[in-house]
């Protein structure tokens, strides 16, 4: 896999997706080995969602070196969830992977996934 096709699917999945309304590329890399990309979405409950993944390609797969996917309510005011590997939590059991739920310092055990699975878990959180 190239980092194209990694571009590729998360595009692909963001056009197939039921709940995500509009997308903007904020910003899109592709270089031999690695990549990001950076995207706004509109899900279709209104809530807005701002993801950022830089990426390698190794043994073929892909390795989110640095993430950042935080999930707003509609006017951008209150967090819903933001996943990220900052590493500010040493603590978390799943560090440097961990999710704010609902305000900064509820900070919980979370683990290490890219935009199209973010996607599905979005699907996952919103279906009825």
């Amino acid at each position: 896999m190239s980092p194209t096709d990694y571009l590729a699917i998360i595009k692909e999945t963001l056009i197939r997706s039921p709940i995500v309304q509009e997308w903007t590329i904020v910003n899109e890399i592709a270089l031999s080995d690695r990549g990001h990309f950076r995207v706004r979405l509109t899900l279709a409950n209104g809530d807005f969602v701002e993801a950022s993944e830089f990426f390698y390609i190794r043994n073929d797969g892909i390795e989110q070196q640095r993430y950042r996917y935080q999930w707003m309510d509609a006017n951008q005011q209150q967090l819903k969830k933001r996943w990220d590997n900052a590493p500010h939590f040493p603590n978390i059991e799943t560090f440097p992977h961990h999710v704010h739920v609902n305000q900064e310092n509820n900070v919980l055990p979370s683990q290490m996934f890219g935009i199209p699975q973010l996607v599905t878990l979005l699907e996952q959180e919103l279906s009825p």
